[in-house]
């Protein structure tokens, strides 16, 4: 499993601009051991991730932009260089894709995860639960919230 991530993050620097759906997808699909998700984002998550997670939820590039916290113009400028997220913008690729991998368990697949991510919800007081994943704090009420649905409980 260590070789396989290595080869993810390795194979994701090497992508071409727009080949960034290796890296996002991979983090998605299973759940990388700990120690390789902090040598990824201790080194950087290659920013052609954003054109991938643009695609895989369906969002424009400014929501991206926004859970990210990268402005614009840096975010174009690393993904034409193909140069990686600072750490903290890479932390949040890896906070989201763990989310979205949550929510496909929870709902049965991408479509519905996707969705549910993207509709605003009563319980985080309108908000959309991709919105609130810019913060750790956001993303446990998020946790907080398909933990209740997957159990049945209240919230």
């Amino acid at each position: 499993m260590a070789r396989h991530a290595r080869r993810i993050t390795k194979r994701s620097r090497r992508a071409a601009p727009g080949k960034g759906a290796v890296a996002f997808t991979a983090f998605v699909v299973r759940d990388v051991p700990t120690a390789k998700k902090i040598e990824a984002i201790r080194r950087g998550v290659v920013a052609a991730v954003v054109d991938d997670m643009v695609e895989y939820l369906g969002v424009p590039k400014t929501v991206i932009f926004a859970i990210l916290h990268t402005p614009e113009s840096t975010a174009h400028k690393l993904i034409k260089d193909n140069r990686p997220l600072d750490s903290a913008a890479s932390e949040r690729v890896m906070r989201v894709a763990d989310i979205t991998r949550m929510a496909e368990q929870t709902f049965g697949g991408r479509a519905p995860a996707t969705q549910w991510l993207k509709t605003a919800n009563r319980a985080l007081a309108g908000a959309t639960p991709l919105s609130l994943l810019d913060t750790e704090l956001g993303a446990r009420e998020v946790r907080r919230i398909l933990a209740s649905i997957n159990y049945g409980g209240a919230f």
